[in-house]
């Protein structure tokens, strides 16, 4: 039998866990897909926490990944920034995860007191952001500074509710310059195709596995990667029918565990 997929993208909360809590039959669904040597790997939209902290949460939920298993939009972004300002000079906006991702790549950081030479800003969530935060990044773009963003989500739940997360601090920047950013997290192309990369796949045998139409499957869907919407998650089956054609999955399952059996199925 041959693979449908060299590489397939997972997307955690609603997909291989709820909360903290794994899936049933999650696990059962991953050691086949290691079996068949398919690679595979988690993203998170998050770009504050390292890729140590989301190996070891996932371990907490009882899923053994290996750091090369775990993509966060900081290590799009910086895989992103690589590519196209290899050469320089970065001001990094945000915590420990994207400085962390950045760094991994070799390029060259500046300090926000050396703001003033920063050819490139690349923003994710940033604790320490306030108005004086603002107006240094605003002045390196205003100075010509490209402008580079891990996401947009406006915010991220909690156990008690919600906090803001990446968005509305970009959004500041982006209303005060007037310059959008090239955002690379998700469901930009940039994920799945950075996401592909990282995997040793091309999107043409590649999948993304998402519960989020406006997040996972659009994602997919504009890398040119096979789209499956499982529905453990915030989407029903109404609304994955009723989705438009860019948010539209190529495939419903009712959860991954139905996964391995499609793949026997179909090929």
């Amino acid at each position: 039998m041959t693979n449908r997929f060299d590489g397939i993208i997972f997307d955690i909360d609603g997909t291989v866990a709820r909360g903290k809590k794994i899936l049933p039959g999650v696990l059962d669904t991953l050691e086949e897909l290691r079996r068949r040597d398919i690679h595979f790997a988690f993203f998170t939209n998050d770009n504050s926490n390292t890729i140590s902290f989301w190996v070891d949460r996932l371990a907490g939920m009882g899923i053994e990944a290996r750091p090369e298993e775990v993509l966060t939009s900081a290590l799009i972004a910086a895989e992103a920034t690589a590519q196209l300002h290899s050469t320089k000079k970065i001001l990094p906006v945000g915590n420990v995860g994207l400085i962390e991702a950045l760094k991994a790549k070799n390029l060259t950081l500046l300090d926000f007191e050396e703001a003033d030479q920063a050819e490139v800003v690349v923003m994710g969530k940033d604790n320490n952001f306030d108005q004086a935060r603002l107006n240094i990044v605003c002045q390196a773009i205003w100075n010509g500074a490209e402008f580079l963003a891990t996401n947009y989500d406006p915010k991220v739940p909690t156990a008690t509710g919600f906090v803001p997360a990446s968005g509305p601090m970009v959004k500041a920047v982006a209303y005060a310059t007037g310059q959008e950013p090239l955002v690379t997290g998700k469901p930009s192309h940039w994920s799945g195709e950075m996401a592909m990369k990282i995997l040793g796949a091309t999107p043409e045998r590649g999948a993304v596995i998402g519960d989020q139409l406006g997040t996972d499957i659009a994602m997919g869907n504009n890398a040119g990667l096979f789209s499956i919407l499982v529905l453990t998650g915030v989407t029903t089956q109404e609304q994955a029918d009723a989705a438009q054609d860019e948010m539209k999955p190529d495939l419903v399952l009712p959860d991954i565990n139905q996964l391995i059996k499609w793949l026997d199925k179909r090929f």
